[in-house]
């Protein structure tokens, strides 16, 4: 089970309602799946969220005990899907689902590091991240992009508008995307890995607008963050 708290940030009472939602998180992870083999179907699914050049230089960071785990994009796409059309503004519980669609594992000499991509729908609308106090945390990169001034639990988010077809008035900008890379442990930190956060940050948000056919045309940008 995985829940959303990291996303939340408006108000006590949001966070209340958000702990209390049971929402279903990524699929395999690296305490109860790991094997000694690279699952091919979840190095596959990796990609597809990633990129396969970024993902290969994922690997060169993480070195040999590199292993990637995944959950079922399908099924990540049919459940945001079903939410995307279940919402209306007037009735908006705030509760929301956390995937991780692909988390990649390696390291050496007992330290272990670990990247992890995570998709939902944001608590954040689109016109409160470019006015007042959202102004104080959200920069807009593009029109409808808006990245964090500073990681949060689930590492560095990026919200975007995306309209599912078949969903009530507004959600695309009410209900907006969120995705995001946490990659503090590769390489220490050092900011010599072979691939940035911002390209992994970018290859999430084009392949997640992609899988789920968000209606409006958004170019993300390559200069995401400060």
């Amino acid at each position: 089970m995985s829940v959303t708290s990291g996303w939340v940030g408006r108000s006590a009472v949001v966070l209340a309602v958000v702990l209390s939602a049971a929402a279903c998180g990524g699929g395999d992870s690296p305490e109860t799946n790991a094997t000694d083999a690279v699952s091919p179907t979840a190095l596959r699914t990796c990609e597809d969220v990633f990129g396969k050049a970024n993902v290969d230089a994922v690997r060169a960071d993480l070195g040999d005990a590199f292993r990637p785990y995944d959950r079922s994009l399908t099924e990540m796409k049919d459940r945001m899907a079903a939410e995307a059309r279940g919402w209306t503004a007037g009735k908006d519980d705030l509760k929301r689902t956390t995937y991780h669609p692909c988390e990649m594992e390696g390291g050496g000499d007992g330290a272990t590091a670990r990247v992890t991509g995570t998709v939902g729908w944001s608590m954040y609308d689109i016109d409160f991240l470019g006015s007042g106090e959202g102004r104080q945390r959200w920069r807009s990169v593009a029109d409808g992009v808006y990245v964090a001034s500073r990681a949060d639990a689930w590492g560095m988010p990026l919200v975007m508008a995306c309209t599912i077809p078949g969903t009530a008035a507004g959600q695309g900008r009410e209900l907006p995307l969120q995705v995001a890379v946490n990659d503090a442990a590769r390489k220490g930190g050092s900011g010599d890995a072979t691939v940035s956060t911002e390209q992994l940050l970018k290859s999430l948000a084009e392949s997640t607008r992609e899988l789920l056919g968000c209606e409006e045309k958004i170019a993300v940008p390559d200069d995401l963050l400060p």
